[in-house]
């Protein structure tokens, strides 16, 4: 039976190359006060909503499997250092759904110098990476809006669109102004198609039919129909 267990770091990024003068690690216990400092600086709206954990280092020692430790906990953390200098300069954990065989991007930040040069991509290029060889069946990435830069990068990578969450997290959209935020979802199936069930037509709803169709294209049942036939059915 597939558990979804993490592996080392090396062999869960087989197959990915990071960007040149870039090294990734597993996060270690001694860097925690350190990444939690500069994800403050980096990235200040981190204060609210969600993310706001990463600045909790109880939330590293409680769930966030740390080099050396249990290898049972939900999350696992990957950091970027500079080569030359061994600095800090992005941060990206990974949250498993072991049930449902699923991966998802809890965080990813990069320090804001570096953005632009590739560090950001590699976030969701690991996560497909990485669930493909712990055994993941799906991935998914929730995107903000505030930025079109995380969307392109998912959309870059084949991940497809699959929604916008109205009020799916709190996020600071202005200085000293916190309001419930939209976010994209996109997913990635890592099984073959014949392991997907597809949803039986007569059992959405007009507006799940559209939805369907938008996304997904025509459902096998509209496409079994014939041109005649549906043109009855239209006229």
């Amino acid at each position: 039976m597939n558990v979804m267990r993490w592996l080392g770091l090396e062999e869960m990024l087989s197959g990915l190359d990071t960007p040149v003068g870039c090294t990734a690690e597993q996060l270690s216990r001694d860097d925690i006060p350190r990444l939690t400092t500069l994800l403050s600086t980096w990235y200040p709206d981190i204060r609210v909503g969600t993310e706001s954990r990463h600045l909790d280092p109880s939330f590293y020692e409680r769930e966030v499997y740390l080099r050396g430790e249990s290898p049972e906990r939900p999350l696992y953390a990957i950091v970027c250092r500079e080569q030359r200098s061994g600095d800090i300069i992005g941060l990206l954990t990974l949250e498993r759904n072991v049930r449902g065989l699923q991966l998802s991007a809890a965080l990813g930040v990069v320090e804001p110098s570096r953005r632009g040069v590739g560090i950001g991509s590699l976030g969701t290029s690991a996560l497909e990476v990485v669930g493909r060889n712990i055994g993941a069946e799906v991935v998914l990435y929730y995107s903000t809006l505030k930025t079109p830069l995380g969307q392109r990068n998912a959309e870059d990578r084949g991940y497809t669109l699959v929604g916008l969450v109205p009020a799916f997290d709190v996020d600071a959209i202005a200085p000293g102004t916190v309001k419930r935020v939209y976010e994209a979802l996109y997913a990635k199936v890592l099984v073959a198609e014949e392991r997907v069930h597809v949803p039986a037509w007569e059992m959405l709803t007009p507006p799940t039919r559209a939805l369907f169709t938008h996304l997904f294209g025509p459902h096998p049942a509209q496409t079994a129909v014939t041109p005649e036939v549906r043109e009855q059915c239209h006229g």
